[in-house]
């Protein structure tokens, strides 16, 4: 990764750093490509709908979609193909988590330094209210509700019956409406074990969050019905900071712990002969991938 991944890394490259018997199915999309071109990739790799796009270099959720259609793969191409995409295959397993790992280069094995478990928008129905009620009189997610019904195919005016749970975007992001619960209680042996095979492959990775999606633990833990659908690297977050339950001192306290890690690592390999990223190219970086700065 750039820089270890210090910003927005080039997401078609990273998944290449995964066996590909562990991640999703992915497909680098050029910008300004025609729509064409695009089907045909969906048509000669098996593709159905639906299917993931998003920028090849974003974060938080930005333009990342669920494209249920042609018509609507056509109309996100042409508000958002003006950059490099990254499409790839839906996954539909129910459960999606982030998994961080950390391995110090001096070491064999890593470690999982925490788990999020990640609910897109959900409402619960109380038989009166319709969809969009529920959305639009919701402290969380009113404000999510131009992207829950564009180019959706759910009903704004469905009824949903008294305790009937409906799942309106299963995007897995903060910034995109999700809720983070910390579930680094489920931290076991087997399940850093599996990362430690996945890991052991990736030459040089010591440090980042791998996105997940799985059916059950115990699948997982069995290195089962699982896919990583994203991996982030130095700029990666302990996002199980953010479960509604916890508080703003732990939040920083972990974020310090793991910078600290990262410095460690980054510490040994320099020991090793690799160097620090320099201020300047640091800022240089910044400012190539991010236009808004100043």
């Amino acid at each position: 990764m750039i820089h270890g991944g210090i910003t927005l890394e080039d997401k078609n490259y990273v998944n290449k750093l995964i066996p590909q018997k562990f991640r999703a199915k992915s497909f680098f999309v050029k910008e300004n490509i025609e729509a064409e071109n695009v089907l045909d990739i969906i048509k000669q790799n098996n593709l159905s709908y639906p299917v993931i796009l998003k920028p090849n270099n974003g974060c938080r959720g930005r333009n990342v979609e669920v494209i249920g259609s042609e018509t609507h793969l056509k109309s996100y191409l042409k508000n958002f193909g003006n950059e490099d995409l990254l499409l790839e295959e839906y996954v539909d397993l129910r459960k999606e988590i982030g998994v961080f790992y950390i391995r110090f280069p001096n070491s064999e094995k890593g470690f999982i330094s925490g788990v999020v478990e990640k609910k897109g928008i959900e409402v619960v129905g109380d038989g009166k209210q319709t969809l969009a009620e529920l959305i639009k009189y919701n402290f969380r997610y009113h404000k999510f509700y131009p992207q829950v019904f564009q180019n959706t195919t759910f009903n704004e005016n469905y009824i949903p019956q008294k305790d009937e749970r409906v799942l309106l975007s299963s995007i897995g992001n903060h910034a995109r409406g999700a809720t983070f619960y910390d579930s680094s209680y489920k931290i076991s042996a087997k399940l850093e074990d599996l990362f430690n095979e996945i890991c052991s492959s990736m030459d040089g990775f010591y440090y980042g969050r791998f996105d997940v999606k799985f059916n059950s633990w115990r699948d997982l833990e069995n290195g089962e019905n699982f896919k990583i659908i994203e991996l982030n690297g130095a700029a990666s977050e302990p996002t199980f900071i953010y479960d509604p339950e916890n508080f703003y001192l732990f939040a920083i306290t972990e974020i310090m712990r793991h910078w600290d890690y990262m410095y460690q690592i980054a510490k040994v390999n320099k020991e090793k002969g690799h160097r620090f990223t320099g201020s300047e190219e640091c800022w240089s970086l910044f400012k190539e991938y991010n236009p808004f700065s100043i």
